[in-house]
């Protein structure tokens, strides 16, 4: 980065300046009212002092290797501070009082406070390292990715693909770039398309995943869609037989659904189950929630998992979480063999970024996400688009 100062007698004339010496990319670091030099300064009009900055490409490389401030930048924040420190000493000392007698703790303290916001900004400015590299238009985007929780390495790989598909006129327009980010998005991650419901062939999904992470409620709203919008015949198997209430909860949606539902209380129970409802087209399968700090519950439940012999096993997050504990679930999880991502809490998310990371580190395809507790309303199918938008612009289209 490099660092100048510019004065003028106006804000307006010492940015043209600036910009003229700098690019138009340079940006303002700090302002404040200077007098003009010479012995009769003082009764002259004051004059506006700017600090502006630019990337500089010749960055200053630390011993570690890592990327730091510019030269220019460690030489300019010295000298003011060393000039301020010099205007202290003269004070401290009382010598030559009347050169200085215009300047008091005041002004030095808001010297001081100057260079304070100077770094304040220059630390904003580098806060991503790796960004200093990129065009203005790519850097806002790269910041965009960092803030929606994308991991860095992965924003960067986003960042210099669409170095590497446009060129000219377009990294500079934020609407292209931004659409080309969206199509990059989606194609780091994998989607699978929802079961179609065909007369030969019985589908069983199971559902798993921690606590409260809405399985209940999710197998609720596929079931109802599975049977109204599809008409196709539906069975639900519990094997939640820990919380009553999940039983209770999904009997009552059954009955008013017409749905025929039964409980597991064993693996062998699942198995027999499974084939009791080998007339049916789709078998949805709730389980109980576990904590994937308790292997031994973990290992019961892969049991049940494995007497089902589904056909897809979703393994549920909830978008709430962070991205710690996501890993921790699926590694945790993996021993269920899922085979499909399904996010539920979109709604209640702060940032979305974790979605892209887990599934792109994962591999495994994305189902669906929910946004709400209304059955059977509030579930979409993951689409390549619709997650990409959620991630970088939190919009859901």
């Amino acid at each position: 980065m490099k660092i100048k100062k510019f004065v003028a007698p106006t804000l307006k004339e010492a940015t043209e300046i600036m910009k003229s010496e700098l690019g138009e990319d340079a940006i303002i670091l700090g302002t404040r009212r200077v007098k003009q030099p010479g012995i009769l300064g003082f009764l002259k009009p004051e004059m506006i002092e700017i600090v502006g900055a630019v990337e500089d490409e010749k960055i200053f490389k630390q011993g570690n290797g890592d990327e730091g401030i510019s030269m220019d930048t460690v030489d300019l924040l010295k000298r003011m501070t060393r000039d301020i420190e010099t205007k202290r000493k003269n004070l401290n000392e009382g010598a030559n009082v009347g050169a200085f007698e215009r300047y008091d703790y005041s002004e030095i303290k808001s010297e001081i406070e100057e260079v304070k916001q100077a770094l304040n900004k220059i630390t904003e400015h580098l806060k991503y390292k790796s960004s200093i590299q990129y065009p203005s238009v790519l850097k806002k985007a790269f910041v965009n990715l960092i803030e929606k929780e994308v991991e860095e390495d992965l924003a960067n790989k986003i960042i210099r693909t669409v170095l590497t598909n446009l060129s000219g006129d377009a990294l500079k327009n934020e609407k292209i770039v931004e659409e080309e980010i969206i199509k990059i998005i989606s194609g780091l991650m994998r989607f699978s398309k929802p079961v179609k419901p065909v007369r030969r062939k019985t589908f069983v999904l199971a559902f798993v995943g921690p606590t409260g992470v809405g399985k209940t409620t999710t197998v609720a709203k596929l079931a109802a869609i599975y049977r109204l919008f599809e008409s196709a015949k539906v069975a639900l198997i519990s094997a939640d037989t820990y919380r009553i209430a999940a039983i209770e909860q999904l009997q009552t949606f059954a009955n008013i659904a017409n749905i025929p539902m039964d409980v597991a209380y064993t693996p062998e129970d699942m198995a027999r189950l499974v084939r009791k409802h080998q007339d049916k087209d789709i078998i949805l399968i709730d389980t109980v929630g576990r904590n994937q700090r308790q292997n031994e519950h973990i290992f019961e439940l892969a049991k049940f998992i494995k007497s089902a012999d589904p056909d897809e096993v979703h393994l549920v997050l909830s978008a709430t979480s962070s991205y710690k504990n996501m890993i921790d679930v699926y590694n945790k999880f993996k021993v269920l063999v899922p085979n499909r991502l399904l996010f539920s809490k979109v709604d209640e998310a702060v940032c979305l970024g974790y979605i892209l990371n887990i599934a792109y580190r994962t591999k495994l395809p994305l189902s669906y996400i929910t946004t709400g507790q209304n059955v059977p309303d509030d579930i979409a199918v993951a689409e390549p688009r619709v997650i990409a938008n959620l991630i970088y612009k939190e919009v859901l289209l």
